[in-house]
């Protein structure tokens, strides 16, 4: 073996086998080495020239910048600004791996896709009280929530999820990290939201443009509910879980209609969405309370 060994060396060795088992055993080792080795030098050329290829991209990203710079006259302050925040970008280690960036999954069987999509969504969506009601209830249809209506999104440090009136689509649960969340034209002290929270339903149940502008404080990644598929999906049209929609849409509608001083991104409390959510699911018999009512208009769903 020192000798088979020492084939791969300059330096070499004056051991040398001497009968026919030891040639062979010589023999096998030699081959072996010379498959390790190519193997392990091919392996090192792949990822040299794949760190290359990656060093030259980020280059040429670079240079394309310094010259849109230059072209339009970025004033030299916000173009310092922009490089630093470029920089910092460049350097941060690989977002999450989402749904979408692996291609392969879209060649599953469609029901092996679903069983997924609930397995992955189902303990973030059910943490809040109206899908971990509906999803109990109306199982076929949540099943559809998961697949066509939620889209999974990640940030990086530093990054805005939405800002300040922009017009909201998207509900979103915070699957991992934290999100600094400050609310428009209060002096109150901003609200932090990590995982198993979620900020935006209004926009689920009606009209709605956001009143505050939501940072990554951290690498973070969330569940985006979509609010036009999820209203095609659980429209007025669908029997029984129709009725819970409107009944619910309508009930989140008036309370927020009541208490709309003081209302944000981040919605209604855990508390009172439970009793909205019971509400709507066990409607109390008798008339309403006077003055609560609200014109059914006021929801996409109603």
């Amino acid at each position: 073996m020192h000798w088979a060994i020492g084939l791969f060396h300059t330096s070499g060795s004056d051991i040398l086998p001497t009968n026919s088992p030891e040639r062979i055993f010589v023999q096998c080792v030699i081959i072996w080495n010379l498959v390790v080795f190519s193997t392990l030098i091919a392996a090192i050329s792949n990822a040299l020239q794949q760190l290359r290829e990656l060093n030259e991209e980020r280059t040429e990203q670079f240079a394309k910048v310094r010259r849109y710079f230059s072209s339009n006259n970025v004033q030299s302050g916000l173009a310092k600004k922009t490089w630093a925040a470029l920089s910092l970008a460049a350097q941060k280690p690989k977002r999450r791996t989402n749904w979408d960036d692996i291609k392969i999954l879209q060649h599953l069987p469609k029901s092996l896709q679903a069983e997924l999509h609930r397995h992955i969504r189902e303990p973030i969506l059910s943490v809040h009280p109206f899908f971990f009601a509906f999803d109990r209830a109306f199982t076929v249809q949540m099943q559809q929530v998961y697949q066509l209506c939620i889209s999974e999104i990640s940030t990086e440090q530093g990054q805005e999820l939405f800002h300040t009136g922009e017009a909201s689509t998207q509900m979103y649960f915070v699957l991992e990290g934290t999100f600094c969340y400050y609310a428009e034209g209060t002096i109150a002290e901003p609200s932090f939201l990590s995982t198993g929270q979620w900020v935006g339903e209004p926009v689920l149940w009606m009209s709605w443009k956001h009143t505050g502008r939501l940072l990554a404080k951290t690498p973070c990644a969330v569940l985006a509910v979509k609010s036009k598929e999820l209203q095609e999906i659980l429209g007025p049209d669908g029997g029984d879980a129709g009725v819970i929609i409107k009944e619910y849409a309508m009930q989140f509608t008036r309370h927020c209609h009541n208490h709309s001083f003081r209302l944000t991104d981040i919605g209604v409390d855990v508390d009172a969405v439970g009793k909205l959510v019971a509400f709507a699911f066990e409607p109390p018999r008798g008339p309403l309370q006077e003055g609560s009512d609200l014109e059914s208009e006021s929801s996409p769903l109603a």
